[in-house]
Formats: structure tokens, sequence, C-alpha cells
């Protein structure tokens, strides 16, 4: 009997202290993550409008079918594009400078013959910028582009002969190219004039949509 009282006992002894060992699973805090604030009337991001491109004039080239009297060998010319205010964009020989031309021959052309060309671009159109490197300051120009010709424009043709001379005209043309214009080249063409020692001067005009005014 003692015996068993002694087992009993020494059963519930270390039942009793190994429940004591374990210890509870220490519970997970879990951290709530805070809402997201929404954004009130978001602005819509900003965008810049690429600025237009240039519309430069690229060349200008000049036609000329020759009627049934050429040009003396000696006899000078000089030809200018110009815009519809009145500035010089492109030129042959010598650019008009208003009371003083000074033109440079072109040689003997004869009855029927075919001449083209080319012309040199002028820088006359202003900027609106002054260049203080210079004494005294100048003016920054730019060249000719083709808002400068949108209510038309002019070609002016003067003749320096060296004593008589006729020079007929049959056809006179002028191919205009610009940068970034899908309507170019714009071709323009006047018919049968006639210069002389009499008759230095002649102006072509065409209107704002590149018909030639006759």
């Amino acid at each position: 009997m003692k015996k068993e009282s002694f087992l009993l006992m020494l059963t519930v002894f270390f039942a009793t202290h190994s429940f004591a060992q374990v210890r509870p699973l220490a519970q997970k805090t879990v951290v709530a993550t805070p809402a997201t604030k929404p954004l009130t009337n978001p602005k819509p991001a900003r965008t810049e409008n690429p600025p237009p491109k240039p519309t430069d004039l690229q060349n200008g080239v000049i036609n000329i079918v020759v009627g049934d009297d050429g040009k003396d060998k000696d006899t000078y010319v000089a030809i200018s594009i110009i815009d519809d205010n009145k500035r010089v964009a492109a030129y042959y020989g010598a650019a008009d400078r208003g009371s003083y031309v000074q033109a440079m021959t072109s040689g003997e052309y004869f009855p029927g013959d075919n001449e083209t060309l080319p012309t040199k671009l002028d820088k006359s159109e202003p900027t609106g910028e002054i260049d203080n490197t210079k004494f005294p300051p100048l003016a920054v120009t730019r060249e000719a582009n083709l808002s400068d010709f949108a209510n038309g424009g002019s070609i002016l043709i003067n003749i320096q002969p060296t004593g008589h001379d006729t020079w007929k005209i049959n056809s006179f043309t002028v191919t205009l190219y610009f940068d970034n214009d899908p309507g170019s080249p714009h071709k323009m063409t006047w018919n049968g004039f006639t210069l002389s020692q009499d008759s230095r001067w002649r102006t072509l005009e065409f209107d704002k949509n590149w018909n030639p005014i006759q």
C-alpha cells in the first residue's frame, strides 16, 4: 500500500512540473497598414506644344525662254524676288536696293535659248534682335520663309544695256522651294514681254495662291 501511494505521488509530481514547463505561444501583434488618402482633383500632366517646323526659303530658280531677239553680252541684268512686305528674299545678279542696283552680266542670250539662272538667298527680314557685338549695333536678319508671302509677292527685273539692246522674252518662270511646305515647289510663269534701253524695268506680280498676275 505504501509502495502504491509513493508511485502515485511521484506520477503527480512529474506531471505537475511537466505542464508547468510548457508555455503558451505568444500571440503575434498585427499592425494595420494606414489607408492611402485618395488625391482630390489631381492636376493633369502639363504638355508643351512643340514649336512649329521652320518653313525657310531653300531655293529659288529662274528660267527664261528667249524670244526672237536675244540679249547682248554687254547688257547687265539683275533679278530680285520680293516678298509681300517689299523685302528681298532671293536675287540673281545683285539685289535691288531701291535707288541703286548693281547688276552683273549673264552673258549673251541667243534667240530661242532656254536659260536657267540660280539665285542667292538674301537675309533681309528683321528678327527684332540686335547684335551688340557690332559697332554700331546691327539688326539681326533672317532668310525669308513661307509666311512672308502670305499675301503674294513680286519679281523685279532690271537691265543695264550698253547702248541699244532689245531683249524679247517668251516666258519667264520662277520656282520657289520652302522647307516643310507640302505645297512646294511653287512655280509661276509670265509670258511675252520685252526689255530694252527704253524699258529697263519690269515688275511681275503674283497673288497669295502663287498665281502669276499677267
